[in-house]
């Protein structure tokens, strides 16, 4: 990882700017109207479901790791505490960056600034980037990555990212290249932290 840490590094902070830059052009109209014809195609139910992932998908997000952080500490099992600690710390870096590039760039939600839009889910602060999908970006690598390493655990992670991500698209408060930011921020805080924690094991490797 650690090779490869400067130039992922480098790669996620252009892919982020390139983002933003589309964000603030004129690509974010031909976003808007395929927003305005998903929410068309929409019934009470499906938006009812959407509604439920997006707004209690951080107890799925949050609660797993936290699960293995809790359990590490009671079986004084390391590992199981410090991978949970490591994805939840990067869900608190990926929120922080998220945070402040939101407040930088101040872009509007969809339905801010569209009629044909309505807003269907909470949408707190401005909208890029994602701050749902920068979460669930890192908990889809967490539990694909770090805490199950299974093919099915890869499987229902992209799956469950999906959804989480298409939800706030058919909600109205996110675009396209909100979401795409969030994945990259999400990548990059779980970047970041992984690689901490790792310098920080060898260090103390190196002591023993």
């Amino acid at each position: 990882m650690r090779k490869r840490f400067w130039p992922l590094l480098v790669i996620s902070l252009l892919l982020l700017a390139g983002l933003a830059w589309l964000r603030v052009s004129a690509v974010k109209m031909a976003e808007q109207d395929i927003i305005a014809d998903l929410q068309i195609a929409q019934s009470p139910g499906s938006i009812k479901f959407f509604q439920t992932i997006s707004d209690y998908g951080k107890f799925v997000n949050l609660g797993i790791p936290a699960i293995f952080l809790i359990a590490g500490l009671i079986m004084k099992k390391r590992d199981f505490a410090t991978k949970g600690l490591v994805i939840l710390l990067a869900m608190g870096l990926s929120g922080i960056i998220s945070q402040t590039i939101k407040r930088t760039l101040k872009e509007p939600r969809p339905y801010e600034v569209d009629s044909r839009i309505t807003q269907w889910s909470v949408g707190g602060s401005n909208s890029f980037p994602s701050g749902h999908t920068a979460e669930v970006t890192v908990a889809t690598l967490g539990f694909a990555l770090i805490l199950f390493r299974t093919p099915l655990a890869v499987i229902l992670s992209v799956v469950w990212a999906l959804l989480m991500m298409l939800s706030r698209i058919v909600l109205g408060v996110h675009n396209f290249t909100d979401i795409a930011g969030g994945i990259v921020v999400g990548c990059l805080g779980l970047l970041v932290m992984k690689e901490t924690f790792d310098r920080i094991e060898s260090a103390n490797a190196k002591e023993k």
